[in-house]
């Protein structure tokens, strides 16, 4: 890979002017962070030198060691010096390099801290006239750049800026005279001199810099050794995606991470979605399809990935959501085994990296971001009947047909006469609103090479698309880098808070898309009654519906909460010491602590006790407290040897312990006579006391080495001791580990004098790692003073009982990871590639296995199967368009991935409980029964050969048109209108075929716009609108609108329905084929253009003292394309965004 050929040995060596308070400030944290050493004059520092037959940079780097002298210099110049042997002890600076340069064409000089080496210019008699240029140099965030240097293109003069970013060069006028800028990891400039006496300069970071070294979140390693398979994405890559949820841009940059929304939760901010990378490897939930995961409540997903912050490893996906997109530096994503080993045990579901910004050096800077958002629901999925057309379909359900019934004929002329009258409330828009959110954050941070610090305040206050429920956060972080000699100390202190209120005490969303639309708000007084229909005429209800409807805006006049509240904490402490060159010894903490609280409130008056007689039993109050720490001690060392100029052999060694305790209390109380009573003590009875307590420790150890040759063939190979008290006795140990091979095939000759690639990269790996996620006292045996808490009179004791039978013999559960993989890079980065496959075998999988009832217990976590996901990843970028001059390029970016999963293995245990599964889906429905009623949707079924996500139901060939009945086809071929769970077939799958993002970014001066959208091909899904809001419809509640159309009515009609029918008490249609369709679908997903000012440019921003403005705008979840039309956001409706962000740099 190309590289800047300017070069200097680190960047923050500048001495800054501050004031005396600065000063001040700065020994005070300087004697915090073990003193600060005194440093005399440059060229007078004594070192010691003792090298044999090595490159001169080998000297410049020990220099750099003893003395933090840095240096400035050209490699191809200084390429033409021969290998240097030199021993010299406890002499100066000075000495050492005029020993050095003697008898070569180099010289050097002592300047702003650091030292430049140049070619000896050559003397010639001129009598030119001297001019002189200044200027600045900064980044694209309008930042200065210290550090740069500053030649003259085709000489040896040069200069290079100060701490602030300035500089000034002195030369003599020739024509055709070239500025060139050079700064490592940036892009070098060339700007013609044409008189100017100032020149400043803006330098972009090159695409290369970013990616030349691989974060893993316990060590780096440059890219052209590193054999696994990692995807880094820049915070600026981030920001163009989305204004908030970083773990949401995720997925659009990267094929193999998903975030998964409930389908029941939509957009309510309090919902944690379920996050997988490259499929599942641990079997899912058996009992549900969509399992909600709310702020306060246990997130037991097997699935979800490690989550890494700074150096924090395990944090709550929530802790990562919170994040403001402007304090990301980086993602990384680490998929397979020699990219996720180092963490064991937890990481056979993919780690998922997150790095900060770190303080930056220089003068004090203060920087102000914000965002500013608009979100309304999004009810264009819901189709619901109007009230014509509800009083239509109840009339063809034949509620009316009984002429003779006056009482009856009454009641049906009010309805209709409602409906004559205009009444059609369209009470999906009651419980919603126009929500609007905002976030702030502000960073003060400064600093020099000895010292930098940077403090960050945030708070986000974000209310939902549901009326008065919300959730607002606040955050606080300081960190601080201290370098000293051969010490380097990084520490992080975050305190962040939460609280929100998790539903809407309107209630649910699906409450109001099943009332009759012919229904008024209120009463002829303007007041909300509590009952809307009653259902009953005379003595009789209709259609035999004994449920009165209740008006759910009844709830919201009364006070009512289900609120919650988290605290955490969090540090984070690194020492690394670097005893001789080669040699990085490091010491890691990390201490974690929370607090949380859940509180549900309903007083005597909520809905729910409509039919509830006894006083004492209205009004109920459910708290909770979880109080949750952990600490993480490791200490590791890292080793990287140069063997003359073709051996590089890297190694890297790491013990560490963890604990982590939990501890839940919670009280469940009844009888709270109004809404004004709503604290837990207020409560006439106590209903159940609760409480659990766990604790988890873990050791682990782990190496790895890496051999690289040339820079073009790299093997690695990992592995990670662990141990845990969250398996059995018998199996408390367990091994990981990986190989891998890197060939970097761009720099073989026979493939670089083709001149296409830019980089041309082959990798292979396999390993095995574990998986993360379970409950401390899985294997042992437990008891519970639940139902014997009594005193006796004899005895100061109580009673237990067993209520969980221990398996010592329970194992890790492990995943076999293959991954291939090849990436290019053409044409001068006009175009580039990634294609990835990968197969994962997870065996050991656990699962709660259903006992037999003589036993006692109704189960006990058991090894259970096996599981396989296959698949592939592909990226493609395209940059048809580019020019440096005008700062404008064009990138197009597809992505795509593939996952089959399938279960290569299972127990007897999980063929016993595939019967229950049959047996439930065939259990009888009692009539009049309607709370009983199973919602119809696909039962989970695990089998050899097929996917978690395989749809089972029964073949259906669709309506008799002669009979109106369903004809369904058995396992061996025959038709029959009798459903029988035991013909299920396999009838398609939820999972896509073929799934990713494409996304368009065009930039120019400052002007950047990026249009994005996912799409996924190729699956599919069971419609359960079709089922329960169609055909098994209540039609004393509203429905979807499809419910009154394409019916059977006659023999002969070719339909899909099956014909109405008003009784409430019917058996339901099944689950079978019918309901199973194509998913296909493109979700335009954001719209961005941003717009960036350069306080330089404007004298107003000068005089306010803005460095720099950033403005942009988006546009989130905009519109979706698709095959298949269903509700969605049943509980809590899916939103649209508008929003504007705003970056300030003072």
């Amino acid at each position: 890979m190309k590289k800047n050929k300017i070069r200097f040995v680190f960047s923050g060596f500048f001495e800054r002017k501050r004031s005396e308070l600065f000063r001040g400030l700065q020994l005070f944290l300087l004697i915090m962070f073990l003193g600060c050493p005194l440093f005399g004059v440059a060229q007078q520092q004594k070192v010691s030198i003792d090298v044999k037959q090595v490159d001169v940079s080998v000297v410049f780097r020990q220099i750099k060691e003893q003395t933090k002298l840095n240096f400035v210099y050209d490699p191809d110049q200084l390429a033409s010096m021969s290998e240097i042997t030199l021993s010299m002890k406890d002499v100066t600076v000075d000495a050492v390099l005029s020993r050095l340069f003697a008898n070569t064409p180099f010289e050097y000089r002592f300047e702003s801290g650091a030292i430049l080496i140049k070619r000896k210019e050559k003397q010639v008699a001129t009598k030119g006239e001297v001019v002189t240029v200044t200027g600045s140099v900064k980044d694209a965030g309008g930042n200065p750049l210290p550090g740069v240097t500053i030649m003259l293109k085709g000489l040896s003069l040069g200069a290079a800026t100060d701490v602030d970013g300035n500089y000034k060069l002195s030369f003599t006028k020739v024509e055709n005279v070239v500025l060139v800028f050079s700064f490592i990891g940036m892009e070098t400039q060339e700007v013609k001199y044409t008189g100017q006496q100032k020149i400043d300069v803006v330098m972009k970071e090159t695409v290369e810099s970013m990616e030349e070294v691989v974060v893993t979140g316990i060590f780096t390693r440059k890219k052209e050794g590193f054999t696994g398979s990692a995807t880094r994405v820049s915070g600026e890559e981030i920001k163009r995606m989305t204004s908030g949820n970083v773990l949401k841009a995720l997925q659009m940059l990267d094929p193999g991470f998903k975030m998964n929304s409930s389908n029941l939760a939509g957009s309510n901010p309090n919902a944690i979605p379920d996050f997988q990378m490259r499929g599942q490897a641990s079997i899912g939930n058996y009992e549900s399809s969509d399992v909600v995961v709310l702020r306060g409540d246990v997130n037991t997903r097997p699935n979800q990935p490690l989550f890494v912050l700074d150096g924090v490893i395990g944090v709550d996906a929530t802790t990562i959501m919170d994040l403001d997109p402007e304090q990301v530096e980086s993602i990384t994503l680490l998929k397979d085994a020699a990219a996720t080993v180092i963490y064991g045990s937890e990481a056979a579901n993919g780690v998922v990296v997150v790095e900060t910004k770190a303080p930056v050096s220089g003068k004090l800077r203060f920087t102000y971001n914000g965002n500013y958002e608009l979100e309304w629901p999004d009810l264009s999925v819901y189709d619901l009947m109007n009230a014509e057309e509800k009083l239509r379909i109840e009339e063809l359900a034949g509620y009316y047909d009984n002429k003779n019934d006056v009482n009856l004929r009454n009641y049906y002329n009010r309805i209709k006469q409602e409906v004559l009258s205009g009444v059609n409330t369209y009470w999906l828009a009651e419980p919603v609103r126009t929500a609007f959110s905002h976030r702030h954050g502000l960073t003060a941070e400064g600093g020099d090479k000895t010292l930098r610090y940077k403090i960050y305040l945030g708070a986000r206050w974000a209310p939902g698309v549901m009326k008065e429920s919300d959730l607002n956060t606040k955050t606080g972080k300081i960190d601080l880098n201290y370098r000293a000699s051969k010490i380097l100390i990084n520490n992080s202190l975050s305190v962040d808070y939460s609280d929100g209120a998790r539903t809407s005490p309107y209630g649910s969303f699906q409450d109001y898309a099943q009332i009759n639309p012919y229904y008024r708000k209120t009463d002829e007084n303007g007041n909300v009654k509590q009952v809307l229909d009653d259902h009953k005429v005379g003595d009789s209800y209709i259609a035999d519906y004994k449920t009165p409807t209740l008006n759910p805006l009844w709830n919201a006049q009364f006070d009512s909460k289900n609120d919650s509240r988290s605290f955490n904490l969090r540090e984070a402490l690194k020492v690394e010491y670097l005893p001789f060159d080669n040699l990085r010894l490091s010491l890691d903490f990390t201490l974690s602590r929370t607090d949380a609280t859940v509180e549900t409130f309903k007083s005597a008056q909520h809905n729910d006790f409509y039919s509830v007689a006894d006083p004492a039993e209205k009004g109920s109050y459910y708290w909770s407290k979880s109080e949750g720490s952990s600490y993480r001690l490791s200490l590791s060392a890292a080793y990287n040897k140069a063997f003359g100029s073709d051996h590089l052999l890297s190694a890297f060694a790491r013990y560490s312990i963890n604990e982590s305790a939990n501890n839940l209390t919670s009280i469940s109380m009844k009888g709270f006579p109004n809404d004004k009573l709503s604290e837990v003590y207020m409560g006439t009875e106590y209903q159940t006391t609760g409480g659990s307590e766990s604790v988890s420790r873990a050791l682990a150890f782990m190496m790895t080495l890496n051999y690289s040759y040339k820079q073009r063939y790299a093997f690695d190979y990992s592995m990670s001791i662990n141990a845990s008290s969250e398996f059995g006795e018998n199996n408390r140990y367990a091994p990981f580990w990986s190989v891998g091979v890197r060939w970097n095939a761009e720099k073989e000759k026979f493939i670089s004098n083709l001149g296409i690639f830019d980089e041309l990269v082959l990798r292979g790996t396999y390993g095995i790692t574990g998986s993360q996620g379970f409950t401390p006292y899985q294997s042992l045996q437990m008891y519970t003073y639940s139902n014997l808490m009594k005193t006796y009179k004899s005895s100061d004791v109580v009673g237990t009982e067993i209520y969980g039978l221990g398996n010592p013999d329970l194992k890790w559960q492990q995943t076999r990871n293959y991954n291939a993989s090849l990436d290019f890079t053409m044409f001068h980065n006009i175009f580039s590639a990634r294609f990835e496959y990968y197969e994962k075998y997870t065996k050991n999988t656990l699962l709660d296995y259903t006992m037999a009832p003589s036993v006692g217990f109704a189960t006990m976590k058991e090894n259970l199967g096996e599981i396989s996901n296959k698949g592939y990843e592909v990226t493609l970028r395209l940059m048809p368009y580019s020019n440096a001059a005008k700062q404008a390029y064009w990138q197009v970016i597809f992505t795509g991935s593939h996952n089959k999963s399938r279960i290569e293995e299972i127990s007897n245990a999980l063929k016993v409980m595939n019967e229950k599964q049959m047996e439930q889906a065939m259990a009888y429905e009692r009539p009049g029964d309607l709370e009983g009623k199973r919602e119809k949707y696909p039962l989970p079924r695990y089998e050899n050969g097929y996917s978690q996500t395989t749809i089972w139901v029964v073949r259906s060939m669709g309506i008799d048109p002669a009979t109106g009945r369903e004809v369904y086809m058995t396992r061996d071929g025959k038709l029959t209108n009798d459903y029988n769970a035991a013909d299920q077939i396999p009838f398609g799958d939820s999972e896509p075929k073929f799934q990713g993002s494409v996304s368009t970014t065009f930039t120019y001066r400052g002007f950047s716009l990026t249009l994005a959208g996912q799409y996924h091909w190729g699956g599919q899904t069971f419609n359960k609108t079709l089922i329960n809001k169609v055909e098994n419809a209540n039609l004393r509640l509203n429905t979807d609108r499809r419910a009154l159309y394409d019916r059977w009515q006659k023999p002969g009609d070719h339909v899909f329905f099956k014909a109405i029918d008003g009784n409430v008490s019917k058996a339901d249609t099944k689950e079978s084929s019918r309901f199973v369709m194509d998913d296909n679908e493109f979700y335009f997903s954001t719209v961005n253009l941003s717009y960036r000012l350069d306080g330089k440019k404007f004298d107003w921003m000068k005089r306010v003292g803005i460095t720099s403005a950033t403005l942009g705008l988006y546009m989130e979840d905009i519109c979706r394309f698709s095959t298949i039309k269903m509700e969605r956001g049943i509980d809590y409706p899916f939103s649209r965004q508008i929003s504007m962000s705003l970056n300030v740099v003072f």
